[in-house]
Formats: structure tokens, C-alpha cells, sequence
């Protein structure tokens, strides 16, 4: 009876852990969007947006009448609400501030990492249904640049996992896995840092309304979503563990909360103030791939 109890209790502490997560992961991606707002300003010593002019716009933008724009479907509108769908299952499965998450038997890394590939490529389909030019070439150069990053994505992901000792984030995204060889995690963050140079800018969605405010939503959460799935990898100190307690877990989401603000501004400073013209083989992305190779050959066989 009380094996039963306290197996009942966890799972509990574990449902409810994983609602307070994914609740932290959506109320957390305006104030994102915000903070890349703001740091982007600070770069190009602009002016500092207003710190509720997200919440603002999105919440216009979701009153606004519903435009769609010729040439559009509804369609393509759903591909933007599977996008935003793909983001938040995503969200489900990354742990912010604990790994004790009831999704945790489900949250392998290729999952995630798939979500967030499709949380980003299906608004794609918005801009290819508007059949204009512009939309068309930002699609194109999205998509190009996910083709031409996928095998460094590919190494990198790789040898973190080689480095966890497995593909499930509960036991890659332990602080004991900062003991690991520091050399391929180094190698792995550079190339992580030179694909975050070198991606093009997220296309703006051609419909407006509700189907605006979803598309921003994506992009914000799937940041979001991809950069705590990078600090869980690659720093996961302070994130709390299976029985650990309330205090472990509060001191896990001021970390986090720390993290993600650090995330912030180093990919202000990462991006190009002016992105240069797509160019699927840029120096940056050659970097990132070889750095993700020497990151997987020190994973397989570490000598440092």
C-alpha cells in the first residue's frame, strides 16, 4: 500500500511538473520575442521597445478581422496552426527546470528535434500557397539553408547524445553530464553558434489575423524551444532531478530563467545586424559543419 501511494504521489509530482513546464514554456515565448527585440536594439543602438509591445501586438493582431491575402487557402493557414502545434509538443517534451517530467519516457532527442524542424518549415507552406515572389524566395531560402545545415545539425546532436550516453534528454541533460570530455562540447557549441549566424531571418507569414499571431507564436516558441534544448545539452547545471524537492526545482527555473535571457543576447550579437545575401555555403555554415565532425570523431573516441 505505501509502494503504491508514494508511486502515485510521483506520478503526480510528475504531471504536475510537467504542466508547470510547458505553461513556463508558452508564457515564456513573448517575453523572448521581447528580449531578442531589445537586445537586437541595444546592438544596433536603436530604441529599447516598450516591454509590453509584444503582448500588444500579438494581442492586436489575434483582435484583428481575419485577412486573407490573395492567393492564400485556408490551407495554408492550417499549415501555421500544425506549426504551432509541432512547437508546442515540442515545448512538452524539452525540460526547462526538471527532468522529473511525466512526458520524460517520450522526450528522445531525434523527437525533438524533429518537432522543432517541422515547427519551423511548416509556415513555409504559407508563403509557397500565396504563390508570390517574395514569399516564394524566402521559403527557398529557408529550406535551402536547412538543407545545406542538416549534416552539421546531424554531428552535433550526434556526439551530444554519444557524449549523454543516450538519445533521452532525462539522461543527457543531467549535471553530470558536464564531466564529460570538454573538447567535443566546445567543438559542438561553436558549431551550434556558427548555423545561429548563418540562418536567414524568419520569413513574416502572408496572411494576417489570428493566423499572424499563431505564425509569430512559432517562431518565438520555437526559439525558445531550440535554445533551452541547447542549454539543456550543453549546460545542464541546476537543473533539478527525480526526487530532488521544491527548492532543487526553483533554483532549476532561475537558472533557466538565466540562461534563456544569456540565450538572448548572445543571438542578438550572433546575427547580422543586415543579413548578408542567402548563400547556402557561407563561411559560417562551413565552419559549423567542421566543427560538428571533430565534435563527433572526439565524442566516439574523446581525448580531452
Amino acid at each position: 500500500m505505501a509502494g503504491g501511494a508514494g508511486r502515485l504521489a510521483g506520478a503526480a509530482m510528475r504531471l504536475i511538473a510537467t504542466a508547470l513546464n510547458l505553461a513556463l514554456m508558452l508564457a515564456a515565448a513573448p517575453g523572448f520575442a521581447w528580449l531578442l527585440a531589445m537586445a537586437a536594439a541595444l546592438r544596433d543602438r536603436a530604441p529599447m521597445p516598450a516591454p509590453l509591445a509584444i503582448w500588444r501586438l500579438w494581442w492586436a493582431l489575434w483582435r484583428a478581422e481575419q485577412v486573407r491575402l490573395s492567393g492564400v487557402s485556408a490551407f495554408a493557414d492550417a499549415a501555421i496552426a500544425a506549426g504551432l502545434a509541432a512547437a508546442i509538443l515540442a515545448a512538452a517534451l524539452i525540460p526547462t527546470f526538471t527532468t522529473a517530467l511525466a512526458t520524460a519516457p517520450f522526450a528522445s532527442l531525434p523527437l525533438v528535434v524533429a518537432l522543432l524542424a517541422l515547427a519551423a518549415i511548416l509556415p513555409l507552406l504559407s508563403l509557397m500557397a500565396a504563390g508570390t515572389m517574395a514569399g516564394g524566395i524566402a521559403a527557398g531560402r529557408i529550406l535551402g539553408f536547412f538543407c545545406a545545415a542538416s549534416p552539421a545539425l546531424f554531428l552535433t546532436f550526434w556526439a551530444l547524445a554519444q557524449l549523454g550516453g543516450g538519445v533521452m534528454l532525462n539522461a543527457i541533460a543531467t549535471p553530470g553530464g558536464v564531466a564529460s570530455p570538454l573538447a567535443p562540447r566546445l567543438l559542438a557549441a561553436i558549431a551550434l553558434a556558427a548555423i545561429a549566424r548563418a540562418a536567414p531571418t524568419a520569413a513574416a507569414a502572408e496572411s494576417g489575423g489570428r493566423a499572424r499571431t499563431m505564425a509569430l507564436a512559432t517562431t518565438a516558441l520555437t526559439q525558445l524551444g531550440a535554445l533551452s534544448l541547447v542549454a539543456a545539452l550543453l549546460v545542464p547545471f541546476g537543473i533539478a532531478g527525480e526526487g530532488q524537492g521544491l527548492l532543487a526545482a526553483g533554483i532549476g527555473l532561475l537558472l533557466w530563467l538565466v540562461k534563456m535571457a544569456v540565450a538572448a543576447g548572445l543571438l542578438a550579437w550572433l546575427r547580422p545586424a543586415r543579413p548578408p545575401a542567402s548563400r547556402l555555403l557561407s563561411p559560417a555554415l562551413t565552419v559549423a559543419t567542421i566543427c560538428a565532425a571533430l565534435a563527433a570523431l572526439l565524442a566516439q573516441a574523446p581525448l580531452i
